[in-house]
């Protein structure tokens, strides 16, 4: 199984002290050199946790071009375009992305997606995470975004509606 990520699951995770359910989900974790950069700016959470997992790889992406052509063409940034571009390049099996321009030009390359939302839910249904509502709470107050209607859906879906 290869799993390519763009920079937002990485650090979204990081910000709440679970990246360690991506190997433990998926074992390896492939991002292109731009994730990579993109982890190391600024005051970026997960800036010093990246340097050196055993199971974080760095790779660079062989179509430049393709690459500059999602940047133009769908206004993407570095990261989310090298991660689309990788995840064909290299045949993963899922690329974990949140952006909403970014999954709708991979849905629309055919690319087997999954979200930060997506990766707490499967944690929780292999036993790994108590509690998908916590983390969401915590994620929110840390500055995460997530729509009500997200947050709904995710609930219903790690069985933790009100009244279920």
């Amino acid at each position: 199984m290869i799993i390519v990520s763009d920079t937002t699951p990485i650090s979204e995770l990081a910000k709440v002290e679970l990246l360690d359910l991506l190997p433990q989900i998926f074992g390896k974790v492939v991002i292109p050199q731009g994730v990579f950069d993109e982890l190391q700016t600024g005051q970026h959470p997960a800036a010093s946790l990246v340097q050196n997992l055993a199971w974080l790889e760095v790779v660079t992406v062989n179509n430049q071009q393709g690459v500059e052509e999602l940047q133009k063409s769908f206004n993407l940034d570095l990261g989310e375009s090298e991660a689309i571009v990788l995840a064909e390049e290299i045949g993963a099996s899922q690329l974990l992305i949140d952006e909403k321009a970014a999954r709708k030009v991979a849905i629309a390359r055919k690319l087997p997606l999954i979200g930060t939302v997506g990766i707490l839910v499967l944690a929780k249904r292999r036993g790994l995470l108590g509690s998908v509502k916590d983390v969401l709470n915590q994620m929110q107050v840390k500055g995460t975004r997530i729509s009500e209607r997200l947050y709904g859906q995710v609930l219903t879906l790690a069985g933790e509606m009100e009244g279920e």
